[in-house]
């Protein structure tokens, strides 16, 4: 479906069981569009080992790939910020410094343009292997939840990017990252309890916060 720049995100997973929790995420992606998620794994439990492991401390991630020739340290930054920022409803950190991360394992893994159609288990197993490309039109993001070499889940999706500097970047990691770590509000609390027109601002006495501060909100053009 289109954004709404015109352009297109697609997100793309073969489930190998139900989603139930990936359709709140995706509503949050408001008119920028309503991407079509699928995994060669699914997604499974990935969003309870992730709120379960960082209260722990910072979870370890291995960015692969460098699509714009940029300084490896500010693209692993950018990477590791975006992905956190897209897991909505927790507060999340992931580095690429191994004595920073609570633990080796989970660990997140994040491919950049890889070439060919590489599974989630390839991504896990054995990630600096992975061949990757150089940017072209639509940029390609391959995400893996890893416990060693094994995917909890993986998530593959492409939009069209014209450089580091281009929010559509950010956007695509935040989206990739909503589908591989699916909010589980709806069944932790149920769906609906309030109706539509209830204000959390007017009840609290402050205001909505705008929408520019929601991660997933679309970018300003």
């Amino acid at each position: 479906m289109p954004n709404c720049d015109g352009t297109h995100l697609t997100i793309s997973i073969r489930p190998s069981r139900p989603l139930s929790g990936l359709a709140g995420a995706l509503l949050l992606v408001g008119c920028g569009s309503v991407p079509t998620v699928t995994s060669d794994s699914g997604v499974g439990n990935t969003r309870q080992v992730l709120v379960e492991r960082t209260e722990q401390g910072a979870i370890p991630a291995v960015i692969v790939g460098n699509p714009f020739d940029m300084d490896e340290g500010r693209l692993d930054s950018m990477v590791t910020q975006a992905m956190a920022a897209g897991v909505t409803g927790a507060s999340v950190d992931f580095t690429t410094d191994p004595s920073q991360a609570a633990a080796p394992e989970p660990r997140l893994v994040v491919v950049l343009n890889p070439a060919g159609d590489p599974p989630g288990s390839a991504a896990c197993s054995n990630p600096t292997l992975l061949q990757t490309l150089p940017a072209a039109d639509e940029l390609r993001v391959l995400a893996a939840f890893c416990d060693g070499a094994d995917p909890l889940g993986s998530v593959e999706a492409h939009d069209a990017v014209s450089g580091p500097t281009d929010r559509r970047f950010e956007r695509l990691l935040w989206r990739t990252a909503s589908a591989l770590f699916p909010d589980d509000y709806e069944q932790t609390y149920g769906f609906g309890l309030l109706p539509n027109q209830f204000d959390f601002g007017s009840w609290f006495g402050g205001e909505a916060p705008p929408l520019g501060d929601d991660p997933l909100a679309p970018p300003d053009e």
